[in-house]
């Protein structure tokens, strides 16, 4: 829970291990050190996509068809939220500090520019390459035991997986999104010259914004991926600072933003 010691209003269906989620709870967390006053009131669920609790028939029918994390829902809203672009939109408009006006223009076309590749066209190893994103729904659906409602979310969710991530991996796709990295990186090593300063946390000086739940999140993925040759240096001794704050240790709790084995079950994290 965060924000104060009442109920929780919205729930942020998440996965410490899911780049995506990692932005948008950062985003949340953000947002409360910024003005605790208009910080929604958030509670933040497990999704455990080891144990593929993102397939489950409840996930798929009642949070996000697609099923992938992050989600928002909240009998608050009017539909589930389900892409961590649409929350960042929605959790600016409840908290404006995270999109200040005099920087509006800069940091909604670097959102753009974020969200013009997916990141997991970087952060699959070589070896795991070969066989392409694995459509999990599509091998579920072989299962005789699905109730008719679990089938049709099923085959909703395999034509979603086949639609986005059947080509992500192919060559000219990893290409095309490590040049469209270095783009970004480029663009928010020019900022950091420019606003950050000796001394300043964020992009720009003191307050955090909605772009630096994303660019931190994104740079650390990066890092513990090993694709550091993708981080300009201005770029990741920003982040650096930015690791040593309260605020993102709220979020990884010291933790790399990679599972390993050490860490044992995710179920098991205390805290999430």
């Amino acid at each position: 829970m965060m924000a104060d010691n009442n109920p929780p209003v919205y729930t942020l269906h998440y996965f410490p291990f899911s780049l995506y989620a990692l932005m948008s709870r950062f985003a949340f967390v953000l947002g409360q050190a910024l003005n605790p006053e208009t910080a929604p009131r958030l509670e933040v669920k497990l999704v455990n996509l080891h144990q593929e609790e993102n397939y489950s028939e409840s996930y798929l029918t009642q949070v996000n068809s697609k099923g992938q994390v992050p989600a928002l829902t909240s009998p608050l809203l009017d539909f589930n939220i389900v892409e961590s672009r649409d929350i960042a939109e929605w959790l600016c408009q409840k908290q404006p500090e995270l999109l200040p006006e005099e920087h509006r223009e800069t940091i909604e076309r670097l959102m753009g520019d974020m969200y013009s590749f997916h990141a997991k066209a970087l952060l699959v190893a070589p070896d795991d390459r070969k066989d392409g994103i694995q459509n999990q729904a599509a091998a579920m659906l072989e299962s005789p035991e699905l109730t008719g409602a679990h089938r049709r979310a099923l085959e909703i969710k395999s034509v979603f997986h086949d639609t986005y991530y059947s080509r992500t991996l192919e060559p000219d796709s990893i290409s095309r999104a490590e040049k469209q990295a270095q783009v970004l990186m480029s663009d928010l090593a020019s900022l950091l010259e420019v606003h950050k300063g000796d001394g300043k946390t964020w992009i720009f000086g003191d307050r955090p914004t909605i772009l630096d739940a994303h660019a931190v999140a994104f740079t650390a993925r990066l890092l513990d991926q090993k694709r550091s040759e993708l981080v300009l240096d201005a770029v990741k001794d920003y982040a650096e600072v930015v690791f040593k704050t309260e605020e993102w240790r709220k979020v990884t709790h010291g933790r790399p933003t990679l599972w390993d084995v050490s860490m044992g079950h995710a179920a098991d994290l205390d805290p999430l």
